[in-house]
């Protein structure tokens, strides 16, 4: 392997994670500064961003990896957060009588990896597997209202104006940008994290209603205490 083509900074944060990933109580900075023989600015900028990713937790004056490290490090990891989260977008769906639908930002768009149809006469099926572009999507929205370093590829005033209003509400959408006559209105699974799934509940237009989507923010509020491990 030749060295020279590889990020020094990649090599700091799996060293980092692999330091924790075998302490069970976590470390404190000063254990980390010495274990690591690193600056301690050097070591905050690494862990400050393993945070932002979800495989880094603190807790008290410890770091250590949490429960999205366990996830993130399944072979099958789609397979497993559908188990997890189908419960919840089967009430979702039998409840607002419409699409519900489970989806990742992987890359540069977001993967659908389960939904539940309603029974509807009119309904829009996604396709799993596929991927989606960020700026158009309700789901790509919310992911780059998480990921600052990505949305700035856009230039777009209105989608930046549009992201600070999501990263304000937690709540992101799709008004006909990506599929004619559906609005979609996405936000997030059982926690923020950058790595855990996003929940959207679609419409078509003549469905909609904004005290329809209001509805439903309410229920997947109370389907995410329900469901929650």
């Amino acid at each position: 392997m030749d060295i020279k083509n590889t990020t020094s900074s990649l090599w700091k944060a799996l060293d980092l994670v692999s330091l924790l990933s075998g302490r069970v109580r976590g470390m404190s900075m000063p254990e980390l500064v010495e274990a690591m023989n690193m600056p301690r600015s050097t070591i905050t900028r690494v862990l400050n961003t393993l945070m932002m990713y979800g495989l880094v937790e603190k807790q008290d004056r410890n770091y250590c990896c949490g429960r999205l490290f366990d996830d993130w490090a399944q072979r099958d990891r789609h397979l497993i957060l559908k188990r997890r989260y189908r419960p919840l977008l089967e009430e979702l769906s039998r409840r607002t009588g419409e699409l519900s639908l489970l989806g990742l930002h992987e890359g540069n768009g977001v993967v659908h990896i389960d939904y539940v149809e309603s029974d509807q006469r009119i309904r829009v099926a996604p396709a799993p597997g596929t991927r989606h572009p960020l700026q158009v999507t309700a789901m790509g929205k919310l992911a780059l209202a998480r990921r600052p370093d990505l949305a700035k590829q856009f230039e777009s005033p209105a989608l930046q104006e549009e992201l600070e209003e999501i990263r304000r509400t937690g709540v992101a959408w799709n008004r006909e940008e990506s599929v004619s006559g559906m609005v979609a209105m996405a936000t997030y699974g059982f926690s923020d994290g950058i790595t855990e799934p996003m929940l959207v509940v679609s419409w078509p237009v003549y469905r909609f209603t904004v005290e329809k989507a209001q509805e439903a923010l309410s229920m997947i509020e109370e389907l995410r205490a329900k469901y929650s491990e």
